[in-house]
């Protein structure tokens, strides 16, 4: 069985995200420190896993993105292997996280711009995109999520 680390829900849309314990990891390992530039990477769940919606694959940064201390760009060739090599594994694309150097993370207008254009490029694999913006802060909120559904950003709670 999966480990998993914890679980984000939207109540207003009785949705529920799980995440695994390897994908916790990889976000915990890239945290922004002092005055380094932003990092991320894109987002996989396994629509098969029997135990409901769960985020099993985080890629990590990637040498070809282009990042500053507020801004991130994912490499677009990278991102299109990732999202081959992880289809061809049963896993769908379902957003993608990047550091703020905030210790709580909020989203930003900036970033709300970028995830649309995310998911203008993969509407087809990805109708509503999940967000993940990891904080500086090792405490339960310094990663949040957030759901892009029409037109509305909704923050993701932490799971009792």
């Amino acid at each position: 069985m999966t480990a998993v680390a914890w679980t984000w829900e939207w109540r207003c849309l009785g949705c529920r995200l799980s995440v695994t314990q390897a994908v916790a990891d990889v976000l915990d390992q890239y945290r922004q420190r002092s005055s380094r530039s932003e990092r991320g990477g894109q987002l996989f769940l396994d629509l098969d896993d029997p135990t409901g919606l769960m985020i099993s694959l985080a890629t990590p940064p990637h040498a070809r993105d282009r990042a500053g201390w507020t801004w991130l760009e994912l490499d677009a060739e990278r991102c299109r292997r990732e999202i081959e090599i992880a289809n061809a594994q049963g896993l769908r694309l379902v957003g993608y996280w990047h550091t703020h150097p905030q210790a709580i993370p909020m989203i930003s207008p900036t970033d709300v711009k970028s995830f649309k254009r995310f998911a203008a490029r993969y509407a087809n694999e990805l109708p509503h995109p999940i967000a993940v913006i990891v904080g500086l802060s090792s405490e339960r909120n310094g990663i949040k999520a957030w759901l892009f559904h029409g037109e509305s950003c909704i923050e993701a709670t932490l799971a009792d």
